[in-house]
């Protein structure tokens, strides 16, 4: 038997508009499965103000990807340490 063990990142965010939350993001990394949601916390100010909350949305999913890709770097890193 061999321990096997994952590591995962939690990341979350939100758009806000006059201190009111009208967006929240949520994302769940891991090198080998990740996942991207938004729920929209307040209809009226998201119709109000799409183009500003999907830049948002745009700007987080960078992140996530930023962040991804150093958790991919970082398991490549550590398994071939473990070759050696």
């Amino acid at each position: 038997m061999m321990l096997k063990t994952n590591k995962s990142i939690t990341l979350t965010g939100n758009t806000t508009i006059n201190d009111e939350r009208v967006v929240y993001y949520r994302a769940e990394i891991s090198p080998n499965d990740s996942r991207i949601n938004q729920s929209i916390q307040n209809q009226e100010l998201y119709d109000a103000n799409k183009k500003e909350c999907r830049q948002d949305f745009t700007d987080f999913t960078k992140q996530v990807y930023e962040i991804e890709d150093e958790a991919v770097a970082e398991e490549t890193d550590e398994e071939t340490a473990e070759e050696e």
